[in-house]
């Protein structure tokens, strides 16, 4: 069934508007991974007709060879989204060993309109503008994929949203996420970027201190750079209240309870997460990171193993799969996952340093060395954070400059900092005097 680009269907209180790749329930947008949504439109232009597995699988995957799970798990992902305003009168039907049918009733309707009366009902709730809130919406698609140029690019579109309407507190919480995650990946010094995430959070909760995206912007700068465990506990459990289904509060709210030494409320949150955006994948590598820090290795390189499968160029999930072999022991196989994100980012000094300590506790000694040479040239020409030069030497067993190192990533207010208490790499340090004092300092909560 052909649709031309400027219609829209509408069924039940949803409306799906292909144009603009959007999907509202009630005019409020509904986040849809893009595979989800290109399901979504091939079952809804044939409604009410059987729609064979092998066509999907073409259709919403051509040209790429891709297990049947795939399918599987975006119908699923479909479902909860639909049904749950529907109290679980299925618009998705399973016809057994076929494919699937879209049962429920839909309506085409000239786009301009739809689009019109939808940006009035989203008028209410953000901005008046609609093409501030479309360039707010690239903006969260271009920080969701967290690579530096990403990232730049969502600050370019939040920052035309907020020229176009100076009062969209919500195109500043997503600036204040770029700037911040600039900063958790280390593209950015903290003193750089944290002090600007908090500028920008500060103003969209100015603007509008009902919105949950806001707090959770705040508590994430006040976790990550102030170490303010209480202000940033406060703020994340506003956010859950004002919005329980945005799913990043949960996911990093899950990262605050684990370094915070809660762990099974950690777990909780991130499954919640999970479960409001069960195909995103910094959530599902976030739970990767969760196995990780708890000790459980082989099901960290599971879960990691998945993401990849999602998007075998997703860089954190590399990170974290490397750390995971190199606390089994599989040393090669930890070295090898850090050099295929080199070869995605070259000179990240995140994954330089992870090799670097490898490289020193498999006894690489001049392999160490020289990766230790290779980040003070590259700290010439940008930021290299302390805490990954003292892993380098802690790898190597030089602890007075390994100390000397965290000491200078302390004074800088290297983020990394909350994971102190839990980070195995530290495991041979944490009798010396100078690592309890270290903790100390850090004041985590009792």
């Amino acid at each position: 069934m052909h649709v031309p680009e400027d219609r829209t269907f509408e069924f039940g209180d949803f409306t799906l508007v292909p144009r603009e790749r959007q999907l509202l329930h009630d005019g409020r947008p509904v986040h849809l991974t893009a595979k989800a949504f290109d399901l979504l439109l091939a079952l809804v232009r044939r409604a009410g007709h059987l729609v064979s597995k092998d066509e999907l699988l073409r259709e919403v995957w051509p040209d790429t060879f891709v297990e049947e799970v795939n399918l599987t798990v975006n119908i699923s992902t479909l479902r909860k989204v639909l049904d749950r305003a529907r109290d679980g009168d299925g618009m998705i039907k399973t016809v057994p060993k076929c494919g699937y049918r879209f049962v429920t009733p839909v309506t085409l309707r000239d786009a301009a309109v739809v689009c019109g009366r939808e940006a009035r009902q989203l008028a209410r709730q953000v901005t008046q503008n609609a093409d501030a809130y479309r360039a707010y919406l690239q903006g969260r698609h271009d920080w969701n994929q967290r690579s530096e140029e990403g990232l730049r690019r969502a600050i370019e579109r939040f920052q035309d949203a907020v020229e176009m309407d100076p009062r969209f507190a919500l195109a500043y919480s997503g600036l204040a996420d770029c700037h911040a995650t600039l900063g958790y990946l280390n593209h950015m010094s903290p003193a750089e970027a944290f002090p600007a995430a908090r500028r920008c959070a500060t103003k969209a909760l100015e603007l509008d201190a009902s919105l949950a995206e806001s707090h959770a912007s705040m508590a994430f700068v006040k976790l990550y750079f102030d170490w303010d465990w209480s202000g940033a506990d406060a703020d994340f459990q506003r956010a859950i209240a004002l919005d329980p289904n945005y799913a990043p509060t949960h996911q990093w709210y899950s990262i605050y309870l684990l370094a915070a030494g809660r762990v099974s409320e950690a777990l909780h949150q991130i499954q919640l997460a999970r479960q409001h955006d069960s195909l995103s994948v910094p959530i599902n590598s976030d739970l990767g990171f969760h196995y990780y820090y708890t000790g459980r290795y082989d099901e960290a390189v599971k879960q990691l193993k998945f993401v990849l499968e999602m998007n075998k160029d997703y860089v954190p999930a590399h990170l974290w799969l490397g750390r995971a072999y190199q606390e089994l022991g599989r040393f090669e196989a930890a070295l090898a996952e850090f050099r295929r994100v080199e070869e995605s980012l070259p000179e990240w000094p995140v994954s330089i340093a992870a090799r670097g300590f490898v490289a020193g506790i498999a006894g690489r000694t001049d392999e160490a060395r020289q990766i230790l040479a290779d980040l003070k040239g590259l700290a010439a020409r940008k930021f290299v954070t302390p805490y990954g030069v003292a892993l380098v030497h802690a790898g190597l067993g030089e602890n007075d400059a390994t100390f000397a190192w965290l000491n200078k990533a302390f004074d800088e207010r290297a983020h990394w900092l909350v994971w102190l208490r839990l980070d195995p790499r530290w495991n041979g340090l944490r009798r010396d005097p100078r690592f309890s004092d270290l903790v100390s300092r850090m004041r985590f909560p009792p």
